[in-house]
């Protein structure tokens, strides 16, 4: 008898349904493992690319209400404040932006 210990460890991370799956098909014989493999790559590639199309859909989205926002803060007038000063004439002036209070 040869005694042989066949352990598996996980360095951290997430433990994904990709992983697990890696996991499972490298454990398989060698028809089934090459296959599995390959379908497994095959899924995460279209998983990517939609997980990539929801954030830049989000993405859009919040650069939308930033600009409804900027326009919201364009069309509001400036506060000018003007009071009298010790100099006849002179008047001391304050402008501020509306959105800062």
């Amino acid at each position: 008898m040869d005694p042989k210990i066949n352990f598996q460890y996980n360095w951290g991370g997430e433990d994904t349904w990709y992983t697990k799956g890696k996991r499972w098909a490298n454990k398989q014989k060698f028809p089934i493992n090459h296959l599995a493999l390959g379908f497994l790559e095959w899924l995460w590639k279209l998983y990517v690319d939609e997980r990539i199309k929801q954030e830049m859909k989000s993405v859009d989205k919040q650069a939308e209400e930033i600009k409804k926002q900027w326009e919201e803060e364009e069309k509001q007038e400036p506060i000018i404040e003007v009071k009298p000063s010790a100099i006849d004439g002179l008047d001391e002036i304050r402008i501020k932006a509306p959105w800062t209070e």
